[in-house]
């Protein structure tokens, strides 16, 4: 029976106690994280919070601060691999509409993983009130593609546009349209809503652009959830087993300690394979996956680099990996 566990991305998208209940009872195991590093519950919520951790049903993953969101993500895919069993599933729950990006990441590493996109918690009440046109309205429309298409790469750009005229005149270049269009266009986004009028000036209506620049128009793309509620029900639950299992700490194989002397020969292979390389040792975590896949073909490679994590034989710090002068000396 394939494991199934829950990562549920925090930033924007807090979800209850109770909430937390209903995912902790069905799945074995939830990993959390939050890229801004903020996490607030009740005293009473959090006792109850901590026991979860401490029997191993909540696992915190570290994170990273950076500009570059791949970088973050990069930080969380490390410890997934290092931590899930082989073959396990994940349901991804975000608000971050960089979250295709982290599916992406962790099925490239071959873990499998299935989205659900929520929306923010606090731009839900006010976007409910926001009704913007539907995908197969934009689809027939032609000056509404091109508005989409402007969304698409304005918000991607952190110097927009503060006027009429630097709108227009961003609307042309973006578009490659002739002034008499771009003018259309700056009267469209501006009774759209995307954009706020003052006189002269203008400025974005941040999270209105938000929804139109996430907004996907192919028939593969992942549906949003108005809340963590809805994407709950969508999680693909597993059978609860009435058998009662005795709890093992999560992401460690039970007969990881069984064949301890196997791992630990195994182990000293790769210090020598790596020491052989001298400068030439993988400084991607992938890379380095991929290497002792070629050269242990048989053996669990994902277990190997956990104790290998464990150890603190090697360490990844979400850029590259480092290898400890102890590796070679033991």
């Amino acid at each position: 029976m394939t494991a199934q566990a829950v990562l549920l991305d925090l930033q924007n998208n807090m979800p209850t106690a109770q909430l937390l209940r209903n995912i902790i009872e069905h799945y074995p195991v939830l990993y959390l994280f939050n890229c801004q590093g903020n996490f607030e519950y009740s005293l009473q919520d959090l006792t109850e919070f901590s026991s979860w951790i401490s029997s191993g049903q909540v696992v915190i993953l570290d994170t990273a601060t950076s500009p570059q969101k791949e970088f973050e993500y990069a930080v969380i895919v490390g410890q997934l691999m290092a931590l899930l069993e082989a073959d396990t599933h994940v349901e991804i729950i975000s608000a971050q509409g960089s979250s295709e990006m982290l599916l992406n990441m962790m099925q490239e590493t071959g873990i499998q993983a299935n989205l659900i996109q929520v929306q923010p918690a606090e731009s839900a009440v006010e976007l409910s009130k926001y009704k913007m046109p539907s995908i197969e309205k934009i689809k027939t429309a032609p000056y509404l593609q091109m508005v989409k298409q402007y969304c698409d790469a304005i918000a991607k750009t952190t110097a927009k546009p503060q006027t009429l005229d630097s709108l227009k005149n961003s609307v042309a270049n973006i578009l490659h349209v002739l002034p008499e269009k771009a003018q259309h266009l700056v009267g469209m986004l501006i009774n759209l809503k995307i954009v706020k009028r003052y006189d002269e000036q203008i400025n974005f209506r941040k999270k209105v652009l938000k929804k139109w620049s996430q907004l996907r128009l192919d028939e593969d793309a992942v549906p949003v959830s108005k809340n963590m509620q809805d994407a709950f029900s969508q999680l693909n639950l597993p059978q609860v087993v009435e058998e009662k299992a005795t709890p093992i700490t999560p992401n460690v194989p039970q007969d990881l300690y069984a064949n301890f002397n196997k791992i630990d020969l195994l182990q000293l292979q790769v210090m020598k394979k790596l020491h052989e390389l001298k400068e030439k040792k993988p400084k991607d975590i992938y890379a380095l996956r991929d290497l002792l896949e070629q050269l242990f073909p048989k053996s669990d490679i994902r277990l190997l680099l956990k104790e290998l994590i464990d150890k603190g034989y090697i360490y990844w710090n979400g850029h590259e990996v480092l290898y400890s002068h102890e590796m070679f000396l033991n």
